[in-house]
């Protein structure tokens, strides 16, 4: 009996190897950053010497560093914010001084920030920003330290305003948006926490002041003609559809930049801080839909959702329309998003918990790297019907 051919099956198989390796490819070592450097305080910036190594790349460059984070400063992982002596472009991203090495301790998916932050911008380029990040391991003087999420530092270039209009200004966690709940400032004699201009060189709290006392005291008509001119309202729609979508109840009042980019330009909101996400809360307890985002606290969300004279809530549920039509607010997309981020960093973060236990300091359980995928992909499951029926989402045929 003659034997058959194998070549073909051979064939075959080499073709499906080939086209498995086309569309999964190996991942990459990550960049490394080495902070040389003994002791690092929280509120004062000293001197250090930054290592930056990519595969055959590598420079060194001086420059200052300081702990920070409130909350997040009780974890033994400690997050940095590093300003360099010269513009770098690091891991890919745009050229800057300033650069934040997000711990991401609490969030053991080491994912939260940067698939919101993504997701933001994909939502729409133009108006919502958010940081560009990155993973990279960091080494202390040579020892490792651990994987973190390498995030540009929002500031007037990475938000692109104009330095010299009069108007042009940066708060950083305003509390705008209490209204006449006012609360205790971090900085007393910097309410707004205005972060640019030096409020030293320029103090603009009184502009914020001036609008947020608009939204508390104008009527319903003039509320409704004039509050365009002081918010970009598309991104104030994203900014909360992005809440709802990942239920991020700290981001109702907190974890957003506010920026104005010149006289000509409305506020938009760039967000910042989304560890509470994915059926966690900012502590890092699982909470899944167990307790909501809650607008009706929000002044601005407030007053648009019930002036009679605006169509908000017809244009929310409208944009959310269009959001689940282009597939971006679906299981499927951040699905994948977990997966291409898991591809770049599932062959460190063995070494990362090993340094860092996945029941040390500061977590609710003892839940390791995959299971928390595992809980982001279940979450997805629970919200988004939960969503579509709350906004009246139709397919489309």
């Amino acid at each position: 009996m003659k034997k058959p051919c194998l070549f073909p099956f051979i064939l075959v198989v080499l073709g499906m190897m080939l086209l498995t390796s086309c569309h999964q490819p190996e991942s990459k070592p990550l960049p490394t950053i080495d902070i040389d450097v003994i002791e690092i305080p929280y509120y004062k910036k000293i001197p250090c010497t930054v290592t930056y190594t990519e595969g055959d790349l590598q420079w060194t460059d001086e420059g200052k560093i300081k702990c920070r984070g409130g909350y997040s400063s009780g974890f033994p992982k400690h997050s940095y914010t590093v300003k360099l002596e010269h513009h770098r472009s690091l891991a890919g991203l745009p050229e800057q001084r300033a650069w934040i090495l997000n711990a991401n301790y609490i969030d053991k998916s080491m994912m939260h920030h940067k698939l919101c932050f993504d997701l933001f911008r994909e939502m729409n380029p133009e108006k919502n920003l958010a940081s560009q990040c990155a993973y990279v391991n960091v080494t202390r003087t040579g020892k490792y330290y651990g994987l973190f999420v390498l995030m540009q530092k929002l500031n007037a270039g990475s938000l692109g305003l104009n330095k010299k209009d009069s108007l042009a200004v940066i708060y950083k966690d305003p509390p705008v948006f209490y209204g006449e709940n006012r609360i205790q400032p971090q900085e007393p004699d910097n309410y707004f926490q205005q972060n640019f201009p030096d409020i030293e060189d320029e103090d603009r709290n009184g502009y914020l002041e001036s609008v947020m006392q608009f939204m508390i005291h104008a009527d319903d008509s003039v509320f409704a003609s004039e509050i365009g001119n002081m918010f970009d309202i598309e991104n104030v729609i994203d900014w909360q559809l992005l809440i709802m979508f990942v239920n991020n109840g700290d981001g109702v009042m907190k974890n957003f930049y506010l920026y104005k980019r010149d006289s000509n330009t409305p506020f938009r909101i760039a967000i910042w801080d989304y560890d509470d996400a994915f059926g966690r809360d900012g502590e890092g307890e699982l909470k899944m839909l167990n307790s909501l985002y809650d607008f009706d606290r929000c002044l601005l969300v407030n007053r648009l959702q019930n002036n009679p004279y605006l169509d908000y809530n017809a244009r929310l549920k409208q944009r959310y329309q269009e959001l689940r039509d282009r597939g971006l607010f679906s299981k499927a997309h951040v699905e994948q998003m977990i997966e291409e981020n898991d591809q770049i960093i599932n062959s460190e973060v063995a070494r990362n918990f090993e340094k860092w236990p996945i029941d040390g300091i500061g977590y609710y359980d003892a839940s390791t790297y995959e299971e928390e995928l595992n809980l982001m992909r279940e979450y997805l499951e629970m919200a988004i019907p939960k969503l579509d029926q709350e906004m009246g989402y139709t397919p489309k045929p």
